[in-house]
């Protein structure tokens, strides 16, 4: 089977690499890029929900182009020294998007083209959806990390600054339900790439990007929020066929998350709660398993140190499991940022220890 068949982000990619290659020429004065580099070192447990890599590096880069207040880009760019066993894993496109945002009165709308991540994590709401509380997102956002990423249409519209209500129409992601059903929940910040053929489990392999069945999915949310708090529901359908299409299957999934967070001086309290069921068809006889994953998480910085608590709960079927992360970061000023992170799930435990150099410039 040819791996790229079906795959709409080889145009998309080639696209995006082209803008970005122009931009400078066009408007540098409004190209800012930004990133980091990271190396970190754990033990090793070899089983879900903490498999991993004893020693990982990474570098992502951010490129923004903002011409005017009304219409932008952004590209996401990955390297890691280890795909985990995938395919097209190492190297690649987390994110390209073309945005538009108008203001009519007090309000705003705001328009997306491309491959973004779904505005509904509460913990990875830093540049590149990255996490300022944990070096480990939790299993609920390890797994949009790794397979949800909507390749389409996302519309929005925020009324006084307060109630947003957003639309995304999308391709890709037929196999989202796969790692969790399939592998297990896991804990960990690996972001699906454009292209990227991950591991799945039973011979099988997940896809962000690849379009199998050639229906659109789609998802809807609802959010309310000032100055200090946040509430969201979001509800996300695939409409995947539940079919097997070589090396990927496709699982049929329906999930809803619910998120709220409140920031108050130098504490934050954040959660979220997922659930929804998902399905495969094998030989005629459909197969259907219940996910769910929760977590709450509260934070506290204290001058150039942060230290963080997320418990963490998910389930697939009948398998219930539990997770508690306890993490520390140092930043003092300048590029570098210090953390060690501590997570311990029934007997399995992992102790992780990171350097992260950040940069930017334009």
């Amino acid at each position: 089977m040819d791996k790229r068949r079906g795959c709409p982000t080889l145009l998309l990619v080639r696209v995006a690499i082209l803008l970005f290659i122009a931009l400078p020429a066009l408007a540098s004065d409004s190209l800012q890029w930004s990133g980091f580099a990271l190396l970190r070192a754990s033990n090793r447990p070899e089983r879900v929900p903490f498999d991993d890599h004893a020693v990982s590096a990474q570098v992502q880069l951010g490129i923004d182009w903002d011409p005017s207040l009304r219409f932008g880009g952004h590209l996401h760019l990955l390297a890691r020294n280890d795909g985990d066993g995938g395919d097209r894993a190492r190297f690649g496109v987390v994110e390209a998007y073309l945005e538009q945002k108008f203001y009519p009165g007090e309000d705003r709308i705001r328009i997306m083209e491309g491959a973004f991540f779904l505005p509904t994590s509460r913990e990875n709401v830093d540049a590149l959806w990255e996490s300022p509380y944990t070096i480990s997102p939790s299993a609920l956002n390890s797994w949009m990390g790794e397979e949800f990423r909507p390749i389409g249409i996302d519309a929005s519209y925020t009324w006084r600054h307060a109630i947003t209500i957003g639309g995304t129409a999308f391709t890709g992601n037929d196999t989202f339900g796969a790692l969790p059903a399939g592998r297990g929940w896991m804990l960990r910040d690996h972001w699906a790439l454009l292209g990227e053929h991950l591991e799945a489990g039973f011979g099988n392999y997940s896809s962000v990007s690849a379009e199998t069945d050639h229906r659109i999915g789609w998802s809807a949310r609802a959010r309310w929020s000032n100055d200090f708090a946040l509430v969201q529901l979001t509800h996300i359908d695939n409409r995947a066929d539940a079919l097997q299409h070589g090396e990927l299957y496709n699982w049929e999934t329906r999930f809803d998350i619910a998120g709220a967070s409140v920031n108050w001086n130098d504490w934050t309290v954040a959660a979220e709660d997922g659930w929804g069921p998902t399905a495969i068809n094998v030989y005629g006889s459909n197969y259907k398993d219940d996910l769910v994953a929760k977590y709450l998480l509260v934070s506290r910085r204290v001058g150039n140190h942060r230290v963080s608590i997320r418990g963490d709960g998910f389930q697939t079927g009948e398998s219930h499991r539990h997770a508690l992360t306890v993490a520390w970061f140092w930043a003092p000023a300048g590029p570098f940022r210090t953390g060690v992170e501590v997570m311990t799930s029934g007997r399995d435990h992992k102790v992780s220890a990171e350097v992260r150099y950040n940069f930017a410039g334009h």
